[in-house]
């Protein structure tokens, strides 16, 4: 019951007292407009009711349903119509709310509703077969179930079906169907089915249309091509999405332009919108609820993971994977993303066997979700990267001959993260036989690559591949060449703040930059680029010696970079300056040299690491 909050009435007056009492009616709202009965008072008066006249209560359930109605409280209506039971009643409210609630984040509502209705009456009402449809896909993860019901709306088209009512029909299957491939990846079918809906919905179907809109966007996912005109197109879906209400319409907005500025590069941009994003939706618990939801912490993950914030993306990657656990369905891409994220920031824990068992986990989870090809073999090739990286060269050697790609190949956008890593196996098989052509036919396959990349807009692409080119470059002897590389490669990074990419890439790179820096190529950027590396334990990893008995702990590769500037006469605060490190840092290291050698003075240091053959 409700009453005017600045109406007197002696009906007013009344409630107050009651409330003030304790006795009756609780308050719903801090105006004090809107009351409920205490739920013990209401089970005596319900039970009252039934006892005396049971025959009011069909009357009046629908009456209740009248007055929802007029207050646009849909799921009341609903609630109530089915009580009464007035069942067309509810079907006609079903119909023509189902798919509004369900895009808020009330798809357990509209299927408690669809439920309750006769089967034989949701089979005979193509807009209740849709809506079903939606929610079996969404909420039960039941696509034959699903397609079973679009079917049976389709069936529904009779020769004399109004042509508006028919392509109603046809574009709202080809909506639904468009998303039900989504989840598994098959983008090219999504793009198809999008414009087909699109050609068929009329203008007033609101939420189909900007679903459909949202769906087209994803073109570039499948093309590679984020230039202004793609990126105009992929903007211009969210007005639409805005528009409609669908929550899940303006999360995959949100998160699909994100994505295109991170592969334009423009990693700052895509973190801003993502965070965006979880402000519109509202919050976590909402994000729980809707398919794309793991998308924004698996998105912003990936940024922080390449400004080498690995705390914070650590944060936002289990956040996703809590999202993960209570999701009936989740975009392919989205958890390949994670899955693939959380495995290179395990690696750069150090963590490599749990990163190579992330990844055998994605594995098996898109094999049972019948992931498109090139997301299955994404995971299996990034498993070969975390190997080869460990210096398993057999590993990723095994992985290129079964992968079926080869140098000479025409790289295809879905398919370059294979083919960089492809490109990384000819580095590393460079560097083990300097015989081998494998270099060169690396620098082919990257040089292919840069030109695709480029012509498309993907500056993140790009910056990946001169990473690479500059250390193939590096290996084959050509030094001026391999900086060139690197110097367009730190101005293009620099501006967002690029950091894993360097790093990632190891000693060699570590190596590059430092000559980098020594020749004053943006010198911040780079002394940035080397702290980074002095934080990777891995760096800290022991070496083996000639004679590992003649130290008390073996020395660390950090540690013998000292050792070699001590021999070389350097000074405390010139090692300092040419490794990028602190006075103190350096002061260390020297200290933990003494220790290990079992000396005090440099000269004994320097003796002593003769005799062990470390210099």
């Amino acid at each position: 019951m409700t009453l005017q909050e600045d109406e007197e009435t002696p009906g007013q007056l009344m409630l107050e007292a009651l409330e003030q009492a304790n006795l009756f009616v609780v308050p719903l709202d801090d105006e004090h407009g809107w009351y409920r009965y205490h739920h013990l008072f209401a089970d005596v008066l319900k039970s009252r009711l039934q006892q005396t006249q049971p025959f009011l209560l069909p009357e009046l359930h629908y009456r209740a349903s009248v007055w929802y109605e007029h207050h646009g409280m849909v799921a009341e209506a609903v609630q109530h119509a089915l009580a009464a039971p007035d069942i067309a009643r509810a079907a006609r409210f079903i119909e023509e709310h189902a798919l509004i609630v369900a895009g808020q984040g009330g798809t357990q509502t509209v299927l408690g509703w669809l439920n309750a209705l006769p089967d034989a009456l949701v089979r005979a009402r193509p807009a209740l077969c849709l809506a079903h449809a939606v929610l079996l896909m969404l909420f039960k993860r039941q696509s034959e179930a699903a397609e079973a019901r679009l079917q049976e709306a389709e069936h529904l088209i009779q020769a004399d079906t109004p042509a508006e009512q028919a392509r109603m029909i046809r574009g709202w299957a080809a909506v639904i169907r468009g998303n039900m491939v989504r989840y598994t990846g098959d983008l090219v079918r999504t793009v198809a089915l999008a414009h087909e809906a699109l050609d068929l919905l009329p203008e007033r179907e609101v939420i189909g249309r900007a679903t459909a809109l949202v769906y087209t966007a994803h073109a570039y996912q499948v093309s590679g091509d984020v230039t202004p005109e793609s990126e105009h197109l992929v903007a211009g879906t969210l007005a639409p999405a805005r528009a409609s209400g669908n929550l899940f319409s303006i999360l995959r907005s949100l998160t699909l332009l994100a994505r295109l500025y991170v592969l334009q590069g423009r990693l700052r941009e895509a973190a801003t919108l993502y965070e965006e994003a979880v402000r519109v939706i509202g919050g976590p618990e909402v994000l729980q609820v809707l398919s794309s939801g793991p998308a924004c912490p698996f998105g912003l993950a990936e940024i922080l993971y390449e400004w080498n914030k690995l705390d914070e993306a650590e944060q936002q990657l289990a956040q996703g994977m809590r999202l993960l656990e209570g999701a009936t369905l989740v975009d392919a891409d989205f958890m390949t993303l994670g899955y693939t994220a959380l495995a290179l920031l395990q690696h750069a824990r150090g963590q490599a066997g749990q990163a190579l068992a992330t990844l055998d986990a994605f594995t098996h989870l898109a094999h049972t979700r019948h992931f498109v090809p090139h997301l299955v073999a994404r995971g299996v090739a990034i498993r070969a990267q975390v190997e080869l990286a460990q210096g398993n060269l057999a590993a990723a050697m095994c992985w290129a001959d079964a992968s079926g790609l080869t140098s000479d190949d025409a790289p295809n956008y879905p398919r370059e993260r294979e083919y960089l890593i492809l490109a990384r196996v000819g580095l590393a098989q460079g560097r083990s036989d300097p015989h081998s052509p494998s270099l060169q036919e690396a620098l082919c396959l990257l040089e292919r690559l840069l030109h695709e990349a480029e012509i498309n807009a993907r500056m993140g692409s790009v910056l990946e591949i001169l990473i690479v080119r500059a250390l193939v470059l590096d290996a084959q002897g050509k030094r001026h060449g391999a900086l060139t590389t690197l110097e367009r490669a730190l101005r293009l990074g620099a501006p967002e703040g690029y950091i894993r990419l360097f790093v990632d890439e190891g000693a060699p790179m570590r190596a590059l930059l430092r000559l980098a820096h020594a020749r004053g190529i943006t010198p911040d950027y780079v002394a940035t680029l080397l702290l980074a590396f002095e934080e990777q334990s891995p760096s800290e990893h022991p070496l083996n010696t000639d004679d590992p008995r003649g130290l008390v702990e073996p020395l660390t590769v950090r540690e013998r970079e000292v050792l070699r500037l001590l021999e070389a006469g350097a000074s405390n605060r010139s090692i300092a300056h040419n490794l990028v490190l602190s006075l103190g840092t350096v002061k260390k290291h020297v200290s933990n040299i003494y220790g290990k050698l079992g000396v005090r003075s440099r000269t004994q240091a320097l003796a002593h690491a003769r005799v062990l053959h470390l210099l």
